[in-house]
C-alpha cells in the first residue's frame, strides 16, 4: 500500500476506522454525518480547501478499500457494476464538488492560456523521439515512449501493457489513474510505427526492473533521471518551456502527444476534447458523473471544466508564422494510418456526407493481398531480397553503426533505422517549397573521411539533404551555446552578495533572491518550534527580499510541489503567519552566497579555476 500522510493515518485509526469498519448499509446516514464532520475538521483545523483536499480524500478512500466487503456492508457501484464497501459511496465528493475543485480560477486559466505552447514543427518533435526509441540508454527510451504515446512515467516503466493493433495504434492497458480504466484495455494512436514503441518498452523493461516498487516509488526513484533525459533531448526548444517552469519534464509530453495525435489522426467530425479524452483515458471528461436528468448544456459545461483542468488547451499546433492550425486528421488516408475503432463509424458517416467521392477511404486495414497474414507467418520474418550491390552498401552502413554502438547490428535493426531515416526525410520534404536552396557534396571541399561522417549523421538523424542537416546541426550547437551562456549567467548571480541582488532589476537577480528566501525560510522552519515557523507565501518572500508579486508567484508555482511537501511534513498552516512580530525581525537572509549550498558549489568551482590558472603560470 502506498504511503499515507501521518495525520491522515492518525485520524483514520482514532476517528474514522472505529465507525467505518463496523458499519452496515443501513447506517449510511450515520456515516454521512461522520464524513461531514471530518471534512469540516480538515477545513477548519488543518486549513485545507479546494485542491488540497484531493490527496487526503484519496488516501482515506484507499484505506477503506483495505476493509473486507461483506453482505452487510456492501453496495453495488452502478459505474463499475461491482460490489464495494459502503464507505466508498459516502466518503467521497459529489461530481459538482469535484468540478469546483478541479476548475481553476478564471485569472489563472487565462494566464495559462496566454502561455500556450505553440508547436510549429510537430514532425521535428516526433523525429527526436523516434531516434530515442533506438537508444541504448533506458532514460532516453522512457522519453521516446512518452512522446509517442503520452503515457505517464509509472505506466511506461511498470504498469502498462502495449500490443500492436494497427501500424500506428496499440492496445493499451494498465492506466495508473482513470476512474475504472485501470483494468480496461483501449486503443490509442502512436506517433511512430506501433511496433517500434512496443519493442522499445520491452527493451526498457529488460534494462530496468520495477516489479518490486510501488507505483509512487517509480517516480521517486527514476523521475529525476528521466526529466534530465527529457531536458537533454528537448530542453533547447523554447516553445516547450512554459514561463512558470525552469526546464522541460516528461509531464510536458502528455499534452504535446495529445495535440499532435489530434492534428494527425482525429476525424474532423470528432471534437478535439472528445478525442484527447479518449486517448488519454480521461473518463471523467467522456462520461462525467451527473445526476439523472441533468441538462445537456450543464453536462457539456462540466466536460469543459474537466478539460480545462486536464490542460487540453495548453498546446496548439501552429504554422511557421505562429498562426494556430486547428485542422484535424491531416494524415488520415496515408498508407497504414487508421481511425480508432471507437470513432470509425462516425468518421465513415462524415466521409459519406462531406466527401462522397472518398466513400471508401483507407482508414482501418493495413493488410495487402500479396502479403502473408501475421497469424500465418510462423517465423516472424519476411523474405527480403536486395541485390548484391545493395547488400554490400547495407553492410557498410551496418559496420558504421556497429563501430558507433559497439555491438552487432542485425538485418532487421539496420532496415528499421534506414526506414526511420527515410520517413523523417519524407516528413521534412513535405514542408519544403519548390526551388528551396540545396547544397551538394561537390560544392564542399572536405576530405572523404569528413564526408563519410556527415553521411552517417544524415542517416541517423533523417536529414532530407546536406544543407538541412548542416543547418539543424548548427542550430543545435547555437542553442547549446546559448544555454551554456544562460547557465553561466545564473552562476554569476549565485556568486553575488544578497544586498547586491536586492538592488538589481534583472529577472535573473530576482530569481536568485527568491531562491535564497525560500531556502532560508525552510531552514528556519526545520530548526524552530511550530509557533515560530512561517508558511511560505508571496507576501513573506516579498517582505524578505522585495520583488514583484507576479514574479514571486511564478517562482513559487514552479517549486510548488517541494514547498507544499515542506508544509505538509512539518504540518505548517497559513495561520502560522499571524504573528505579532514581523517576519523581517525574526528572519534575515544571509549576505554571503556561500551560506547557500549552490553558492558554495560556485565558489568551489571558481577556486578550482583559479588554482588551475596558478598552475599554468607557475609552469
Amino acid at each position: 500500500m502506498a504511503a499515507v500522510l501521518g495525520w491522515v493515518r492518525r485520524r483514520w485509526h482514532e476517528v474514522l476506522e472505529p465507525v467505518v469498519s463496523g458499519a452496515t448499509v443501513e447506517q449510511e446516514a450515520r456515516l454521512r454525518e461522520l464524513w461531514e464532520r471530518e471534512l469540516d475538521w480538515w477545513k477548519t483545523q488543518r486549513g485545507f480547501a479546494g485542491d488540497s483536499l484531493r490527496k487526503p480524500i484519496t488516501q482515506v478512500r484507499m484505506l477503506i478499500k483495505g476493509l473486507p466487503v461483506t453482505e452487510q456492508n456492501r453496495w453495488e457501484n452502478p459505474r463499475t457494476q461491482g460490489w464495494e464497501h459502503i464507505g466508498l459511496k459516502v466518503f467521497n465528493l459529489s461530481e459538482g464538488e469535484w468540478v469546483a475543485m478541479n476548475a481553476r480560477a478564471q485569472g489563472v486559466t487565462q494566464e495559462r492560456l496566454s502561455q500556450q505552447m505553440l508547436l510549429k514543427d510537430p514532425d521535428g518533435l516526433v523525429e527526436r523521439a523516434l531516434s530515442l526509441l533506438f537508444s541504448e540508454t533506458w532514460a532516453d527510451l522512457v522519453v521516446g515512449i512518452a512522446v509517442c504515446t503520452g503515457r505517464r512515467l509509472a505506466e511506461i516503466m511498470k504498469t502498462a501493457t502495449f500490443r500492436v493493433k494497427e501500424p500506428y495504434t496499440v492496445w493499451f492497458e494498465g492506466q495508473v489513474k482513470g476512474r475504472g480504466r485501470e483494468q480496461e484495455r483501449y486503443e490509442i494512436p502512436t506517433l511512430v510505427r506501433a511496433f517500434l514503441v512496443v519493442e522499445a518498452v520491452e527493451r526498457l523493461r529488460a534494462l530496468v526492473d520495477t516489479k518490486d516498487l510501488e507505483i509512487e516509488q517509480v517516480s521517486q526513484k527514476y523521475g529525476k533521471a528521466v526529466n534530465e533525459a527529457a531536458a537533454r533531448s528537448y530542453g533547447d526548444l523554447e516553445e516547450l518551456v512554459r514561463a512558470t517552469r525552469e526546464k522541460v519534464s516528461v509531464h510536458n509530453f502528455r499534452g504535446m502527444y495529445a495535440r499532435i495525435a489530434t492534428f494527425w489522426y482525429a476525424p474532423p467530425s470528432v471534437a478535439d476534447i472528445t478525442y484527447m479524452a479518449q486517448i488519454q483515458g480521461h473518463r471523467f471528461v467522456l462520461e462525467p458523473r451527473v445526476e439523472p436528468g441533468t441538462a445537456p448544456e450543464e453536462v457539456e459545461q462540466i466536460r469543459h471544466h474537466y478539460a480545462s483542468h486536464a490542460n487540453y488547451a495548453d498546446d496548439k499546433i501552429a504554422d511557421t508564422d505562429g498562426n494556430i492550425d486547428g485542422r484535424q486528421g491531416v494524415r488520415l488516408g496515408r498508407p497504414g494510418v487508421s481511425v480508432l475503432d471507437v470513432f470509425r463509424k462516425e468518421y465513415e458517416t462524415w466521409i459519406q456526407k462531406t466527401h462522397p467521392e472518398q466513400a471508401h477511404p483507407v482508414v482501418a486495414s493495413s493488410k495487402r493481398g500479396r502479403k502473408k497474414a501475421t497469424k500465418e507467418n510462423t517465423t516472424g520474418y519476411s523474405t527480403f531480397k536486395p541485390s548484391v550491390q545493395t547488400r554490400a552498401w547495407g553492410d557498410d552502413l551496418r559496420e558504421s553503426m556497429r563501430r558507433r554502438l559497439h555491438r552487432d547490428i542485425q538485418d532487421d535493426e539496420l532496415l528499421r533505422r534506414i526506414f526511420a531515416a527515410y520517413e523523417q526525410q519524407d516528413h521534412q520534404s513535405l514542408g519544403r517549397q519548390d526551388g528551396a536552396p540545396t547544397l551538394s557534396w561537390e560544392q564542399l571541399n572536405v576530405p572523404v573521411e569528413t564526408q563519410t561522417i556527415l553521411r552517417e549523421g544524415m542517416v541517423q538523424t533523417g536529414a532530407s539533404d546536406l544543407l538541412s542537416y548542416l543547418l539543424a546541426a548548427g542550430e543545435r550547437e547555437a542553442r547549446r551555446l546559448r544555454s551554456l551562456a544562460r547557465r553561466h549567467t545564473s552562476e554569476r548571480y549565485a556568486a553575488m552578495p544578497t544586498s547586491t541582488l536586492v538592488g538589481m532589476k534583472v529577472p535573473e537577480a530576482g530569481t536568485e533572491r527568491y531562491r535564497r528566501a525560500v531556502y532560508t525560510l525552510m531552514q528556519w522552519n526545520e530548526a524552530h518550534r511550530p509557533l515560530e515557523q512561517w508558511y511560505i507565501t508571496t507576501l513573506s518572500i516579498q517582505k524578505l527580499v522585495g520583488g514583484r508579486k507576479d514574479a514571486i508567484n511564478a517562482y513559487l508555482e514552479a517549486h510548488g510541489e517541494e514547498i507544499e511537501e515542506h508544509h505538509r511534513r512539518l504540518e505548517i498552516k497559513p495561520s502560522y503567519n499571524r504573528k505579532a512580530e514581523p517576519i523581517t525581525e525574526m528572519i534575515t537572509i544571509p549576505e554571503e552566497p556561500t551560506a547557500f549550498l549552490w553558492g558554495k558549489a560556485v565558489a568551489l568551482q571558481e577556486d578550482r579555476v583559479s588554482m588551475a590558472g596558478d598552475d599554468v603560470h607557475s609552469a
